[in-house]
């Protein structure tokens, strides 16, 4: 098993809009000041990394790099407790995955998801623990002893499919408020395009209104992200190899 670091990324501040019914006038009520989403972390997983660090998975991408790619995508989303009382129902986070312009059988797929399950709310993950086959490594749900069977506060689902998504449920126990952080492994055709289509909805119980469904009014630069983007620490990450190199090749005996 092998831990990679997630960097604590920005969060952004999104508005709710609630979703149009029939028997909603327009406009729409908007909700302000209790959602953030972070910036994506996105991190290619590469063979020549998992040498350098002697990874567990350097000889299955190895295996796999002639056909796949596969990289991290994760992100983190806020909940904030409410200023008049009405507390979240629920809330859903969806990724689409998609390979522009590429065929049906050359698109992206969720290789691994986390979590998948947990009854109970966690702080903002800060690593994140890697089989040798990238799947993301988690603890079991644990249950209260003596409690019987409790209520997940947090499921995944889409695994192996192009879509994964989370649901985030209050519970009697754990209200819905504070960081969540949801994390893909993607595995990509090798060398194809990838984008991330992200979704954020909400449920807020009113106490006038009942429950009221709404869905973040995202920018540009949160609703879709392209995973091939370079960063730049990771410019800055191949100059600095550069230069390492270039110092090791002028050393006397160096070419020996």
């Amino acid at each position: 098993m092998t831990h990679l670091d997630l960097p604590l990324t920005p969060l952004h501040e999104i508005d709710l809009v609630e979703v149009p019914r029939l028997q909603t006038p327009s406009p729409q009520h908007r909700v302000e000041g209790r959602v953030s989403l972070s910036t994506a972390v996105v991190h290619p997983l590469t063979a020549e990394e998992a040498a350098a660090g002697e990874a567990e998975w350097l000889g299955f991408l190895t295996a796999e790099a002639s056909h796949s790619d596969y990289l991290l995508l994760s992100l983190t989303c806020a909940f904030r407790p409410p200023a008049n009382g009405d507390p979240f129902a629920d809330a859903a986070i969806g990724v689409l995955l998609e390979s522009p312009d590429e065929p049906a059988d050359r698109q992206p797929i969720a290789w691994s998801i986390s979590p998948r399950k947990r009854s109970y709310p966690v702080e903002r993950a800060a690593t994140i623990a890697l089989s040798a086959k990238l799947a993301i490594v988690e603890s079991t749900l644990e249950l209260t002893p003596g409690q019987g069977r409790e209520d997940l506060f947090v499921i995944g689902m889409g695994e192996r499919d192009s879509d994964p998504e989370w649901r985030i449920q209050a519970t009697g126990r754990h209200p819905l408020i504070g960081d969540e952080t949801f994390t893909v492994i993607v595995k990509a055709p090798a060398g194809a395009p990838v984008q991330a289509h992200v979704t954020v909805a909400a449920t807020i119980k009113h106490r006038r209104f009942g429950l009221i469904p709404y869905r973040a009014d995202l920018p540009a630069s949160l609703r879709t992200i392209d995973l091939r983007r370079r960063t730049d620490r990771q410019d800055r990450q191949d100059r600095q190899d550069r230069r390492d190199r270039n110092t090791t090749a002028a050393l006397p005996g160096s070419g020996a």
